[in-house]
């Protein structure tokens, strides 16, 4: 048996008899682990059960050909106080989570999504307004470690330019964007605007998102959604997603800079 100190998210909990939880966890070198904590929650300390979306240190110990390992001596490195504390930021990063749990096992860890994950929780929390476009890029970036990127630069048909048009199309079957013109006959619910391709490029919003509506960024969003959930291969409940779209239609702080 090993013993490692590692660093990991919490993204998922699951409460075990009466005092012990189990942890999925997303580490830097094994990528996931699931973890069992035993009396986790039988403790005083106000870190005595972690929750999803913290960043932790652990002691695991690993035991070969187990999917099962036991975690000690647990304690938190950032709880992400911003992003645990609005509702926005938190319903993006359980959308973001939904997502990496449908892709990954044991079997198929992906540790490369560590570094993803990183970017996107320190962004998230440090964001100040409630627009999804953190998501967006998210889903860009989990889709290209993961091996079927998006391209926003170039027609897969044609090969122009995209951002020469006002808006493409993206094919989820294709496993790309199509331009305007040879979109003839698209649904025009797989439209994406040239400012939101723009911005994944070139990873700078600001004034690009302005005419983006919250009804269109509610629909984007579930679109890249819909395309990393398809070449997963799995069909979800998106129950992340779904409170997701519920608390941007309510929200009355909702800023596209």
């Amino acid at each position: 048996m090993a013993i490692e100190k590692i660093n990991a998210f919490v993204l998922k909990t699951i409460p075990y008899r009466e005092s012990s939880g189990i942890f999925y966890l997303l580490t830097k070198h094994h990528g996931l682990v699931h973890g069992i904590a035993r009396g986790i929650r039988r403790k005083k300390s106000s870190a005595s059960f972690l929750e999803r979306g913290f960043l932790i240190e652990t002691l695991l110990y690993v035991k070969p050909n187990r999917e099962l390992h036991t975690m000690g001596d647990a304690h938190v490195i950032n709880y992400f106080p911003s992003t645990r504390r609005e509702i926005v930021k938190s319903a993006m990063r359980d959308a973001a989570f939904e997502t990496i749990l449908a892709a990954v096992s044991v079997g198929f860890p992906s540790p490369e999504l560590y570094f993803v994950v990183t970017r996107f929780m320190t962004l998230l929390e440090n964001q100040t307004c409630n627009n999804p476009r953190l998501l967006w890029s998210f889903y860009r970036e989990f889709s290209s470690s993961l091996g079927f990127g998006l391209d926003c630069n170039d027609c897969i048909t044609c090969s122009k330019n995209l951002l020469n048009f006002s808006t493409s199309y993206l094919l989820i079957d294709k496993g790309g964007f199509v331009c305007k013109d040879c979109a003839q006959g698209k649904d025009v619910r797989n439209m994406i605007p040239s400012s939101v391709l723009a911005g994944l490029t070139l990873e700078v919003y600001g004034e690009l998102l302005n005419n983006i509506t919250v009804i269109e960024s509610r629909r984007i969003t579930r679109l890249f959604a819909s395309y990393c959930h398809y070449h997963c291969e799995k069909v979800l409940e998106h129950k992340a997603l779904d409170f997701l779209d519920i608390v941007l239609a309510e929200d009355n702080q909702f800023m596209a800079v």
